[in-house]
């Protein structure tokens, strides 16, 4: 009797997790257009090499590589999870991406990168919004540090209006008020999702490691303002800094090294 190899479950996981997040972000893909459509006019050589800030399970490295064929890529992120589903499925496209975990919590996360001073762009998406400002602030500054003289920072998030504004609550019920019809349409959940990764046994190990690092009901939403990223940016030495696209709170803001 012959026996099957067990199907890889992280490329279709990685499909998921796209699909769940168009539930969260709205016109998801438009954020991705626009961010390159950004980059490729502020940078528009061929063979880039760019940083991948808290990539996930890797939505920016794949579309990036795909979209520029000569581009190089460096995926860092912290969460042993994501990091295992995004190269199960990505791998490293023939030797354009390299995964790199890193705490961007840790004052010296970039010393493994090996590429200092040397990235045309750094680019986020959907996750800096978890760092306290403070190490928010810290974090644009080493990026700031890895860029070359012409670099570019993108980062695509959640940029909110301060708290306690009417304005902040008014966007933030009519997020809520998208993310429920989403889900009423049949739109998979961020818990549902991670209810499917933990079903893995082959995923048992890095989602042991991913405990210790946020304990059930440790994090914390602390969506940094757009303004003090704003200011963080030109903070850290950036020469401009401000918001090229938004819908909401969602928000595309670029510094200019």
């Amino acid at each position: 009797m012959t026996t099957l190899d067990p199907i890889d479950p992280r490329p279709d996981l990685y499909r998921r997790w796209d699909v769940q997040q168009t539930a969260y972000i709205a016109d998801r893909d438009r954020v991705y257009e626009v961010l390159f459509e950004v980059l490729t006019h502020l940078r528009p050589a061929e063979d880039l090499v760019v940083l991948d800030l808290a990539c996930g399970p890797g939505a920016i490295s794949g579309r990036l590589l795909e979209r520029l064929p000569s581009a190089r890529a460096v995926a860092v992120d912290v969460d042993p999870v994501l990091l295992a589903i995004g190269e199960g499925a990505l791998g490293d496209f023939d030797g354009r991406l390299r995964w790199v975990r890193a705490d961007l919590r840790d004052p010296g996360w970039a010393d493994g990168l090996g590429e200092d001073g040397s990235f045309d762009a750094v680019l986020s998406s959907t996750a800096l919004h978890w760092l306290e400002p403070s190490v928010l602030a810290a974090t644009y500054r080493r990026a700031f540090r890895l860029l070359r003289p012409d670099g570019v920072l993108l980062n695509a998030d959640y940029l909110p209006h301060d708290q306690g504004s009417r304005l902040r609550a008014a966007c933030d019920a009519l997020a809520l008020r998208r993310r429920t019809k989403a889900f009423e349409g049949g739109a998979e959940s961020w818990e549902q999702w991670w209810e499917a990764v933990r079903a893995e046994p082959g995923l048992a190990d890095a989602l042991a490691l991913r405990e210790t690092l946020w304990p059930e009901g440790s994090r914390d939403w602390t969506g940094a303002s757009h303004r003090f990223t704003e200011a963080a940016l030109l903070d850290a030495g950036f020469a401009e800094a401000g918001v090229v696209w938004q819908d909401l709170q969602e928000r595309i803001v670029v510094g200019l090294r």
